[in-house]
């Protein structure tokens, strides 16, 4: 599939209406992940069915519709039939694209980094120990007491220097909405994971620290590491960045 070719958006809009054969569909599908460009177009479609979804265009469209054609059932005085017609297909025009409008600055307006923020976390749960060889490090207590300032704490007086202590003091940090702590800490993570070559708690951290950016309104870096976990299918997080949170956050740019 060529995203130049004259029938490409008439395949964009069957697949959203689940009307292709299943070859067909994985094809598309195989496309958007591949090609850039082709997905912006799917968004863009995308996000003009969920307006009309929204406002019921369907309804205020066939109302223009009625009322178009019992004006042009009156006996005419000053405008022709052909003129009335004219008139009422602008105003249709004109009232989708009204509408249209409308739900896009609904959706700037009302979204926030908070709303956005909250809908997409979910608190890390660190997993149980079972290994009595295994000995919870004091970081790991205390987060798991929920003692979000003791971990900061710990991790500030250097009593826990590891990457799960780093990483625990990020998610710490946004439990007690502190969110240049939490990105400073889920930085730090990532670095030791270069310097070391290592992945501790690296798909986490880059999770967390796109969410903290949010949180913190730095857009266009929380977008930088979101296209990043998109576009790794291996990623642990990657069913999480969703087209949706993206978009979101690209109209959080634009308010």
């Amino acid at each position: 599939m060529d995203n130049s070719t004259p029938d490409i958006e008439l395949l964009l809009v069957q697949y959203l209406d689940g009307q292709l054969p299943e070859a067909e569909k994985e094809n598309v599908e195989k496309q958007l992940a591949a090609n850039a460009v082709l997905r912006q177009q799917f968004d863009s479609l995308l996000l003009t069915r969920e307006s009309i979804r929204h406002y019921g265009l369907k309804e205020k469209v066939s109302s223009i519709h009625q009322e178009m054609m019992k004006e042009i059932a009156r006996p005419a005085k000053k405008l022709s039939s052909s003129r009335r017609i004219i008139r009422y297909t602008i105003a249709a025009a004109a009232s989708i694209l009204l509408l249209i409008g409308g739900y896009f600055a609904y959706n700037i307006i009302s979204l926030s980094s908070d709303k956005v923020y909250v809908s997409n976390y979910q608190k890390f749960e660190l997993s149980v120990v079972r290994d009595n060889s295994v000995i919870e490090t004091p970081a790991e207590i205390a987060y798991k007491a929920g003692k979000y300032k003791e971990v900061l704490r710990i991790h500030d007086a250097d009593e826990d220097h590891t990457p799960k202590t780093e990483f625990l003091c990020g998610v710490a940090a946004l439990e007690l909405n502190d969110n240049k702590k939490a990105i400073l800490c889920f930085n730090e993570v990532l670095e030791a994971n270069k310097k070391t070559s290592a992945k501790i708690l690296n798909d986490e951290a880059e999770y967390y620290l796109s969410l903290g950016y949010v949180k913190n309104k730095d857009y266009n870096n929380a977008l930088a590491i979101m296209n990043k976990i998109k576009d790794d299918p291996e990623h642990i997080y990657n069913e999480k960045i969703t087209r949706k949170l993206i978009r979101q956050v690209k109209m959080l740019k634009w308010q």
